[in-house]
């Protein structure tokens, strides 16, 4: 399988635990509500103003908080994850407050939707970090370029590094020169791994410069509106990078 199909895992875990999302599980937030993104989203959506009822894409939408306060402010919300227990969960948030949206399993990098020019606004609130592989971040991109209508936006938020140097190799996790975080895990993990130093490893995270962030927006065909970046609050030398692009 996979290696990010290894999400499913994770929001097993979530489920298990009663929380209603992935941050709350973490414990960096408090409530569904307070999701890690949601004060760049506000400012997004009040830099380029969508109309009333625009049609949103959240692309890795986990238990559904981004999508949910999209639902909220009136626009037309899709939701779309590799995990069937990340949906499963998001529909259910989604009912309780609700809220009508349309929740699927899907995978960007490989997604079933065949059209193009749907969606007025697409939003990464973390997705794009758990792709690790040239080929899929450059498939994934693709699919949100072709996805997007002219002129509409694409809103990026995800995890950068300027050195990857410094990144800590302890407690089996380690970082590689091109940004990809790698955990040890044991031979039989059902996910796409390799070997290597004598131990089983699987690719988790990537984490690129703003630069290279950058590059790989603009080589998909993206108009950057707005680059930024904000302190990581529990690593000094991490940031998450973001971006507004269009079409």
């Amino acid at each position: 399988m996979k290696y990010y199909e290894s999400h499913e895992d994770c929001y097993k875990k979530v489920k298990k635990s009663k929380t209603s999302s992935w941050d709350e599980f973490q414990k960096k937030a408090d409530r569904f509500e307070n999701f890690c993104m949601k004060e760049f989203l506000v400012t997004a959506l009040d830099t380029i103003l969508p109309k009333s009822k625009a049609r949103v894409l959240d692309i890795g939408c986990g238990t559904g908080p981004a999508a949910c306060f999209l639902a909220q402010r009136g626009y037309d919300v899709y939701g779309i994850d590799v995990s069937r227990t990340a949906v499963e969960i998001a529909r259910t948030n989604a009912m309780n407050r609700g809220l009508i949206i349309n929740f699927s399993v899907d995978d960007i990098c490989h997604t079933t939707e065949t059209g193009s020019d749907i969606y007025d606004i697409i939003s990464d609130t973390h997705c794009m970090h758990c792709i690790t592989h040239d080929a899929d971040r450059k498939a994934a991109l693709s699919s949100i370029f072709r996805l997007l209508k002219k002129g509409g936006h694409f809103i990026m938020e995800t995890m950068s590094i300027e050195d990857t140097s410094r990144w800590s190799h302890d407690g089996g996790m380690r970082m590689d020169e091109q940004g990809i975080l790698w955990n040890e895990v044991e031979e039989d993990y059902p996910y796409d791994k390799v070997f290597f130093e004598d131990k089983f490893w699987m690719c988790t995270r990537r984490v690129l410069s703003p630069s290279a962030l950058q590059k790989e927006l603009e080589q998909t065909g993206f108009q950057i509106e707005y680059i930024g970046t904000t302190q990581d609050i529990d690593i000094e030398y991490m940031a998450d990078f973001q971006a507004i692009c269009s079409k």
